[in-house]
């Protein structure tokens, strides 16, 4: 049985956890469903970042020069955080690839989010970024998740301190 959160604070964390993964299952969505052109538009659009990637136009261009592969990969990962996330599996592997994915993803969009005359947004990427490392840094995945489930086997618990949650917490006294 997977065990409870202990208190108000690490039942905040697994509900931040759960509410990242239904974030990402929404982003899956919009790369299911046909009418949101994700597959059809994603060689433009990735083009489109070209003259306001932080980096220059070149990564840009790659991957709009190979976009089936690429959109692949966008959509893998996407599915993988959604999962990983709602069920609490592979946590922290989860958190520390949906952080290198913002930042990828805040580099390439940069011109189009910081640098937007009389704009003052710049976007979701940073405060996802502050989410992983919150949830990372807290343990996410002790409760109410796959990861807790399977931290109580002994061939397991081994690979899950690094790659799923740091297991269940001690009672507090």
């Amino acid at each position: 049985m997977t065990p409870e959160p202990r208190d108000r604070a690490e039942g905040a964390l697994e509900g931040l956890r759960v509410l990242m993964g239904a974030i990402w299952v929404a982003n899956l969505l919009f790369i299911v469903i046909p009418a949101a052109g994700y597959w059809s538009t994603f060689a433009s659009v990735a083009a489109s970042y070209g003259p306001s990637s932080l980096g220059g136009a070149g990564f840009a261009e790659f991957v709009s020069t190979h976009p089936l592969v690429f959109a692949w990969i966008i959509a893998l990962v996407t599915a993988y955080l959604a999962v990983a996330f709602l069920f609490g599996f592979t946590t922290r592997l989860a958190c520390i690839i949906g952080f290198g994915f913002s930042l990828a993803f805040l580099l390439t969009q940069w011109g189009q989010t910081v640098n937007t005359p009389g704009g003052t947004d710049v976007g979701a990427h940073p405060l996802y970024m502050l989410v992983y490392a919150v949830l990372f840094a807290g343990g996410a995945g002790s409760s109410w998740s796959v990861d807790a489930r399977l931290a109580g086997r002994t061939g397991l618990a081994r690979i899950l301190r690094w790659i799923g949650s740091p297991g269940p917490r001690p009672p507090q006294t």
